[in-house]
């Protein structure tokens, strides 16, 4: 199964975010959720809760589980700069 991954900053749209998060449900029945950073963390969090509140009253039963993740992230210099993401992953299923 190939999971798509959405990444969250600080300043994402959240109503974006989890549209994009609900069709890949409705596609694919999972999605990775990415942040780096205190902010992205707090739009992850915004996210989140919009996102279950929709599955819920659209009749999915869910799974959700957080856990580290390497990432490569690129300099204003282009080098790879290895971080730790947290990463949600969701999947779902309907009732």
């Amino acid at each position: 199964m190939n999971i798509k991954v959405l990444k969250v900053a600080g300043d994402s749209n959240i109503n974006a975010v989890v549209d994009v998060a609900l069709e890949e449900i409705k596609q694919n029945l999972a999605v990775n959720i990415d942040c780096i950073g205190m902010k992205a963390g707090y739009q992850t969090v915004k996210v989140l809760i919009s996102f279950t509140e929709r599955l819920v009253k659209m009749g999915y039963k869910f799974y959700i589980r957080p856990f580290y993740v390497k990432v490569d992230t690129v300099t204003h210099e282009n080098d790879a700069v290895a971080k730790t993401a947290i990463r949600w992953t969701i999947i779902a299923k309907k009732k």
